[in-house]
């Protein structure tokens, strides 16, 4: 999972993604189930049914997103001891200021790099190449430092395992991505069914992602009115979904 980053402003990048939402929130806890799970069926009822193909998928889906969600809980874990035990910053990297504006600074318990700050160096850096000249020198002392820091992080990540956890949880996501490929290309016959595809929808998208984007087409009168009728429709299946399953 990606290293704390900040904005151009220092402040924290929105998630926007799946994977963001999922390393910036940690574990969203235990999955419901699906709305019409296959475990409920008879084997022979549930080998037999219109949809065995895409309720079997439901389940690994399920399995999945469980196993991604420990994942999740088990990297943030670790991450906190790798910020434990990795090395201090140089202090030239806090002292380092420009127009009221820190380098490095601390908040909430946590260490920014302020990005424009960060730039600005990089520029001069490249810019400055006459080896008299006094901001080239610091510049590539602090890039330096901060280059130094970076790398102690990566190696108390891989210390800590952290990051070969992160590893499983790209694969474990990349696996799950191929399984809704799959789901996509699966016709639902059934009410049954269709609630695998949502379970897969809901996946993609979550609900830090999904509600407000989705809210906002169902509610924009300028969008036509078949595209705010979608809208409005995954939004109530996914809530329904959010609640625990439905009767169908």
């Amino acid at each position: 999972m990606p290293k704390p980053t900040a904005a151009a402003n220092a402040a924290p990048l929105p998630a926007t993604t799946r994977r963001a939402v999922l390393k910036a929130a940690g574990a969203l806890g235990t999955v419901a189930a699906l709305a019409v799970p296959v475990a409920i069926l008879p084997k022979a009822q549930a080998g037999e049914h219109h949809d065995a193909a895409l309720l079997a998928m439901g389940r690994r889906l399920d399995a999945l997103w469980t196993r991604e969600n420990e994942l999740v809980a088990e990297e943030k874990r670790l991450a906190v001891i790798a910020e434990r035990i990795r090395p201090a910053p140089a202090p030239e990297l806090f002292a380092y200021e420009r127009g009221g504006a820190h380098l490095m600074y601390e908040d909430k318990g946590r260490l920014w790099v302020d990005f424009r700050l960060r730039d600005h160096l990089r520029t001069l850096d490249r810019a400055c190449n006459t080896p008299n000249m006094v901001t080239r020198p610091r510049a590539a002392a602090l890039l330096a430092a901060l280059d130094a820091w970076h790398a102690g992080g990566e190696e108390a990540r891989r210390t800590t395992g952290a990051e070969a956890v992160n590893a499983e949880f790209e694969r474990v996501t990349d696996e799950i991505s191929e399984l809704c490929s799959d789901i996509i290309g699966t016709p639902a016959k059934t009410a049954a069914g269709v609630m695998v595809k949502m379970r897969a929808l809901e996946w993609c998208y979550p609900e830090e992602v999904h509600t407000d984007t989705l809210r906002e087409l169902a509610e924009e009168e300028s969008s036509n009115t078949s595209e705010r009728l979608i809208a409005s429709s995954l939004l109530d299946a996914l809530a329904i979904l959010n609640a625990g399953g439905a009767n169908v």
